[in-house]
């Protein structure tokens, strides 16, 4: 291990198996190392099934390390934004409800435009048809939006945005926080079918209780390559403050999530980030993001 490894590490994201493509280790396997590797927290996240439950029997193979999990609002896994599955999967223990990602109708329509709807994200299952929507005809977040937000404030979980659009994103977010939701993650604003501007995020930033996920995939040339020192310039320009560093790792031709989570963090280190910036990003600032010590909403 690095000498330089970051005590309590988190990692808010996550793909494990079981799943519909194949992934590099299961949950309980996960478990295992990030007990072993001194982590604080991780987070399973499945496009297709709900993790909470999963979370729930993987922590039988951590002593120390928490296994968290979730839902997310997809047609697949809880029949898009439905407040009967996520008043569930609260009650279940999820710690983060992430809106729609390869059901969203942003995602939808960015594989059409990029012609990529055969490929990829065909393989994870998307669906015939324009998909979910989180505005209404008004500009406005839905009716059940408005429910799912409601639900996550009162059980004092996190919202992450999934693969919405910033349009979306820049309605739904100010009202989870005028809600009372009390942490919400950004899901890679970098990556091409998110493509969160840096103003969006700085004005987001001021709302407080606002994290930037960004994910270290993103950066691979199997992913969406979006250059390292790209991510680094959005952590400069929107602030330590409000990012967390996460892998987004799980696919079956990457690195473990623990050796890619090493590679973020020196990758990061390179780029001129010192060692209080990184325990910042990966142990500070996601510990807070999930209120694992219980006080939500800790940034001002």
């Amino acid at each position: 291990m690095n000498r330089t490894w970051p005590a309590g590490l988190v990692d808010t994201h996550v793909h494990t198996a079981p799943d519909v493509v194949p992934r590099s280790v299961t949950d309980s396997q996960l478990a295992r190392a990030v007990d072993e590797a001194g982590y604080r927290a991780v987070v399973l996240k499945s496009h297709h099934t709900v993790t909470a439950t999963r979370a729930t029997m993987a922590q039988e193979h951590a002593h120390d390390a928490q296994i968290l999990g979730g839902a997310v609002l997809n047609v697949q896994s809880t029949g898009g934004v439905n407040p009967h599955a996520v008043e569930t999967v609260l009650k279940l223990g999820g710690r983060v409800i992430w809106l729609p990602t390869i059901t969203s109708a942003n995602q939808i329509r960015h594989a059409a435009e990029k012609g990529i709807a055969s490929g990829s994200l065909k393989a994870l299952g998307t669906i015939e048809g324009p998909g979910l929507d989180m505005l209404d005809q008004e500009g406005r977040p839905t009716a059940d939006v408005c429910r799912v937000l409601d639900l996550i404030a009162g059980a004092g979980a996190t919202l992450a945005t999934g693969h919405i659009g910033p349009a979306e994103i820049m309605q739904v977010v100010p009202e989870a926080r005028r809600r009372g939701v009390p942490n919400v993650l950004i899901t890679h604003p970098e990556h091409s079918c998110v493509g969160l501007g840096l103003d969006q995020q700085l004005e987001l930033a001021e709302l407080g209780g606002v994290w930037f996920e960004r994910v270290f995939v993103i950066t691979l040339p199997t992913s969406d390559a979006v250059p390292l020192e790209r991510v680094a310039e959005a952590i400069r320009t929107v602030g330590v403050d409000s990012t967390v560093m996460a892998t987004d790792f799980g696919q079956a031709h990457n690195v473990s999530p623990i050796v890619g989570f090493q590679q973020y963090i020196d990758a990061m280190r390179d780029r001129g980030f010192s060692q209080a910036d990184i325990e910042a990003m990966t142990v500070a600032n996601p510990t807070a993001a999930l209120a694992l010590d219980g006080t939500p909403g800790v940034r001002a």
